[in-house]
């Protein structure tokens, strides 16, 4: 028999739970989450799951307002830009960590970015784009793990779930993924293999600032 979850347990239980109904979409920006209904739902106490509602807080996936409680945290201009220029600082942090510190770069950490370089060609020529995109989130997390900084491969990977968030609402069509795989992913790989610091910075500058565009534009264009 299983031993009953601690609270902590069960607070991360229901943060992975909330997180992932946000991301995909079912719980919608501006919807106010319950907590009455998120204990029934997940059958677990009120306490986990404030305390996964203050956790998602932090990420900000949700807003907590007085005499309103806890939201889903709206998507907006500023927004995107505060998510991608903080994992376009926390990335180049990386890469420094990364290429600047002796034996920091090993054969294997190089061998499994090749792989998703190498793979990131291989799916931007289908036709379903969700595999490239997962791909490439998994390319820029395996550089910032790499790194072994730990708070910033945490607050990396958190923001990824902002991504992953701005992607599914906004629906966003990737027009040269080719491209985008041999410029950025396939590029940034091999300016890492050569310790090339500038030129691997000045690529994932780039590879983010493309981003920008491309959800700028689409906020442009459903706010028109």
């Amino acid at each position: 028999m299983l031993a009953p979850m601690s609270n902590m347990e069960s607070a991360e239980y229901a943060a992975a739970q909330i997180r992932a109904a946000i991301i995909n979409g079912e719980f919608k920006p501006g919807e106010r989450l319950i907590e009455k209904q998120l204990t029934d739902q997940l059958n677990i106490s009120r306490h986990p799951v404030r305390e996964a509602l203050r956790l998602l807080s932090r990420e900000g996936l949700v807003e907590i307002r007085v005499n309103r409680g806890a939201i889903v945290a709206e998507l907006n201009v500023d927004m995107i830009l505060e998510v991608y220029g903080l994992r376009s600082a926390l990335g180049k942090l990386a890469l420094k960590t990364l290429l600047s510190r002796e034996g920091q770069l090993t054969p294997a950490t190089l061998k499994g970015l090749e792989s998703m370089a190498s793979k990131a060609l291989k799916l931007a020529r289908q036709a379903d784009q969700a595999a490239s995109v997962a791909n490439d989130l998994d390319f820029q997390q395996a550089i910032v793990d790499a790194s072994g900084l730990e708070r910033c491969e945490r607050y990396f990977a958190e923001l990824t779930a902002e991504v992953r968030r701005f992607n599914n609402l906004s629906r966003i069509a990737y027009t040269d993924r080719e491209g985008d795989a041999i410029n950025y992913v396939l590029a940034l790989y091999e300016a890492i293999k050569a310790g090339d610091l500038a030129r691997a910075e000045h690529i994932w500058q780039a590879k983010f600032d493309r981003a920008v565009e491309r959800y700028l534009a689409h906020v442009g264009a459903t706010s028109a």
